[in-house]
């Protein structure tokens, strides 16, 4: 009796440790779950006019998400996007960053596209201590308003100071015209700029234009397109500020009301020459843009970033769809940087962020999440960007 009591007991515990074993096996194993995936909020403008910039921005931070999962700069963790679509407008992104942090949980959101938009979903980041990391927004001002904010496009004041500055030199001109879309965030804020910069170049505006779109088709401009062309002395260029529907739809019309100036544009993309060129072959040729990258720069990272991008979508990529491979790219070493999820972590890691050798060069942020680097000045030439001059 006493050995088959002994018996069972050494059987009982062995059923008890192999139990507790699997157990414990099986928490660490969903611990190791639960740490593996870091869920990352994507809002881009999937549907709306501004749907190709959003295709652009999803691209290339797919692209990167490929290259951090394959690589070892997580430890073995991945990045998991959840995607949201801001439909282009603000109303739109402050419902995606809302789903995303309040919902979904995630540890910081790469996004939105506008500036206006940008603008909306700031006191979200703050009041909920998420890291808000825009690829695109350029408007001044607006990384300043959170501490979680930060962007990767340069903001329009380098880019139109070393804008007006290099084509200053170049083409010489006394006289411009300008016009801007006074309904977007972006668009006015850079016209300011371009204002204050032909000012301390001693350029005068001899006819300041606006027009007023949200959404849709650009109205008809005929109006302000012949009051420029008919100003005295006669303007020797013409400066855009709009969002890509506008400043292509600007070209176009002017083009075919026979204007024949050089158009200054900000962050006038590849697909902005497609999309107008389309329309009235030729309306972008001559074009001048005040950018943050082009295809035409000629780096070992750009160069494989181009391979890659052309070998996976079988399209050519833009400026936006370079930001964006480049933002993620950033996100994720502040990541591992922090050795943490913790979005305060993350915060931090990302102010104090050096990353030598990216597509868009040697990349850190200011003292307000602003990115700083090299901007670029490029011409559209037999319908591609080359660079009329780099800084």
């Amino acid at each position: 009796m006493s050995e088959d009591f002994n018996i069972k007991k050494v059987t009982a515990f062995m059923f008890v440790a192999v139990a507790v074993v699997l157990l414990l096996l099986g928490s660490f194993s969903c611990s190791q779950n639960e740490t593996e995936e870091i869920s990352v909020g994507v809002v881009v403008p999937l549907t709306g006019s501004l749907s190709s910039n959003g295709l652009q921005m999803k691209n290339g931070m797919e692209l990167a998400l490929e290259e951090i999962n394959g690589s070892s700069l997580l430890d073995g963790r991945k990045i998991r996007f959840i995607v949201e679509d801001s439909e282009g407008t603000p109303d739109g992104a402050e419902r995606a960053y809302t789903k995303l942090i309040e919902q979904d949980g995630v540890v910081a959101v790469l996004g939105p596209f506008t500036s206006s938009a940008t603008e909306r979903i700031i006191p979200i980041a703050q009041q909920n201590g998420v890291v808000s990391f825009s690829p695109t927004s350029a408007a001044l001002g607006l990384s300043a308003r959170s501490e979680f904010a930060f962007r990767a496009s340069l903001t329009v004041d380098p880019l139109v100071r070393a804008g007006i500055r290099v084509t200053r030199e170049r083409l010489g001109y006394e006289n411009v015209a300008t016009i801007v879309n006074e309904s977007d965030g972006f668009s006015l804020s850079n016209h300011e700029k371009v204002k204050e910069e032909l000012e301390k170049h001693g350029v005068r505006i001899v006819s300041e234009q606006v027009y007023s779109r949200r959404t849709g088709d650009l109205p008809d401009l005929t109006t302000q397109l012949n009051d420029i062309m008919n100003a005295v002395p006669a303007p020797e260029a013409l400066f855009i500020s709009a969002l890509a529907p506008g400043r292509r739809g600007v070209m176009v019309q002017a083009r075919q009301l026979g204007m024949d100036i050089p158009f200054l544009v900000t962050l006038f993309t590849s697909d902005d020459i497609s999309e107008a060129n389309a329309v009235h072959p030729g309306a972008a040729e001559g074009a001048i843009t005040f950018t943050t990258w082009i295809s035409d720069i000629d780096t070992p990272e750009n160069r494989r970033f181009l391979r890659n991008y052309r070998g996976k979508y079988h399209s050519e990529p833009d400026a936006f769809g370079a930001l964006s491979y480049v933002a993620t790219h950033i996100l994720a070493e502040a990541v591992a940087d922090a050795s943490s999820t913790d979005p305060e972590a993350i915060r931090d890691a990302m102010a104090n962020i050096r990353v030598e050798n990216t597509v868009l060069g040697d990349f850190y942020f200011d003292a307000v999440g602003d990115a700083v680097y090299e901007p670029i000045v490029g011409i559209v030439e037999n319908g591609r960007f080359e660079v009329f001059d780099q800084q």
